[in-house]
């Protein structure tokens, strides 16, 4: 999902490739793009000129036989944008995500012989977990949520990934951060990447009104992003600068301009980009937690300057839940929200421009931005303990994943996103440094001892002070950490 400004001209003309090749174009809107692009010879030319080199998969012909392969997915009763829409789709309807899923498996299908199934279902981890305890052999992939999905793993349930045939996992098209993230005792049960488009709905960012930028005269973020200027002193001080009682009655309440809106996870997210971790793998391989530095004090005192400054707004100064945020943005009353990537939804409407920027750095020496997965609500890819054929379902995977590549994921990243809700190039950068910097951590999923929380446990309480905080949970932490790498080492 790396895909630089080069790689992503080359996805969109593949990707309309791939359309005309099926019987009709993923947008059901004839030869052309969606966007108006060029017609299929103008884009054959260009495609071949344009992916001399670019990585392919090692699969060799297979005939499967017509045999099925059932996924299990994700069913979100209470918020549809945390469906799982990436796997299967039953017919062609005319919608972007499901026409492209669909063409991209009737690819898969009649090429290998194979048949892609579905179960979807609420509380897909709970399902797995009855099933697997039975013994039962129904579903071949699990593809619930990240952090429900794990403990199926430290049960025993779950498959190393690398023992998977067919899966090469140090392709581009398996996100190389989860699979360094999610490692436990060298082993990878769970991973995700162009097979998922909710790892990028559920990546952490921020989004910024350009007329405020203008009006007050400010740096333009993008150019701040650009030269590692873009700090979280930077961000405090520019949204400092902006908050004003506009409507005059000597308060600060939520009818006024604010320079930011702090969610409830952005004290955590802040947590993630200025570079630190809960726990990560040491250079032999083990996991630890690294919570306990200097380094680690002085970043939680500046994301609390400002998280808990009376000047931002949050749920500390006023009004600041989602809807509340979104109203506010959208009437030109904020700088800079603090939302995941799928809350651009509730922006679409916007009669202003906006952009899109990463969470900051510490400081202008941090080797690299670093932006907070949502994990609760990314599907996972995973093969559970009794798959009675990793053959096809390992093959099946790899296919699925690198031919996301091309239809999936520039679905998303170009068309849903950079044609449809974003305003100008410089977001579509922007992506390409969020994507390539996402941040997945284990102590942040299981929590340990409350580690995983323990940042938006001082928000929530207005505490200041990290290393008396931590102190008191540290042993707790190290205790059940230590339980859950024990109960990995079985398997």
């Amino acid at each position: 999902m790396n895909i630089t400004a080069t790689k992503r001209i080359t996805a969109l003309f593949l990707a309309l490739l791939f359309a005309l090749s099926c019987i009709t174009a993923c947008s059901g809107s004839g030869g052309g793009g969606a966007d108006g692009t060029s017609p299929a010879s103008d884009v054959t030319e260009a495609a071949t000129e344009e992916t001399a080199g670019k990585p392919t998969h090692n699969l060799p012909d297979k005939d499967f036989g017509g045999k099925e392969v059932m996924f299990l997915t994700e069913l979100n009763t209470g918020f549809d944008w945390y469906t799982s829409k990436e796997i299967y789709a039953e017919e062609q309807n005319g919608e972007l995500f499901n026409d492209t899923v669909y063409n991209r498996n009737v690819i898969i299908e009649d090429k290998y012989n194979l048949k892609i199934a579905q179960t979807q279902l609420s509380s897909a981890s709970n399902a797995a977990k009855n099933s697997l305890t039975a013994n039962d052999t129904v579903y071949d992939v699990i593809m619930s949520y990240i952090n429900p999905t794990l403990p199926l793993a430290q049960q025993g349930f779950l498959l190393d990934l690398h023992d998977v045939p067919y899966l090469d996992l140090e392709q581009p098209w398996w996100d190389q951060r989860a699979n360094e993230n999610l490692t436990i005792n060298g082993k990878l049960f769970i991973t995700t990447g162009d097979i998922s488009i909710l790892d990028n709905e559920c990546t952490m960012v921020m989004f910024f009104n350009k007329n405020i930028i203008e009006d007050y005269k400010l740096e333009s973020p993008y150019d701040l992003v650009k030269s590692n200027d873009w700090t979280i002193d930077k961000v405090g001080e520019m949204s400092v600068g902006v908050t004003s009682d506009i409507n005059g009655d000597g308060m600060l309440n939520n009818d006024d301009l604010w320079g930011i809106s702090i969610a409830g996870n952005a004290p955590i997210s802040f947590y993630f980009s200025l570079g630190e971790r809960v726990a990560k793998n040491n250079s032999a391989g083990e996991l630890e937690l690294v919570m306990d530095g200097k380094r680690t004090s002085q970043a939680v005192e500046k994301i609390m300057n400002l998280c808990l400054n009376e000047l931002v707004l949050s749920p500390h100064t006023g009004k600041s839940d989602f809807n509340n945020a979104c109203v506010a943005f959208n009437d030109k009353r904020i700088l800079f929200t603090t939302f995941a990537l799928v809350d651009i939804n509730g922006l679409r409407d916007a009669e202003f421009e906006f952009g899109i920027l990463p969470y900051p750095l510490y400081d202008e020496n941090q080797d690299s931005y670093n932006n907070l997965i949502s994990s609760g609500l990314v599907s996972s890819t995973s093969v559970p303990y009794n798959c009675k054929d990793t053959e096809i379902v390992g093959f099946l995977l790899e296919a699925l994943a690198f031919y996301s590549v091309d239809t999936l994921t520039v679905a998303y990243y170009d068309n849903a996103l950079k044609t449809r809700y974003i305003r100008d190039d410089e977001s579509a950068d922007m992506l390409d440094i969020i994507f390539a910097t996402r941040v997945y951590d284990l102590g942040f999923i299981f929590n340990w001892g409350g580690a995983g929380q323990l940042i938006t446990t001082m928000f929530n309480s207005k505490k200041t002070e990290f290393a008396s905080s931590y102190a008191a949970i540290a042993e707790k932490a190290q205790t059940e950490m230590q339980k859950t790498i024990d109960a990995f080492g079985k398997f």
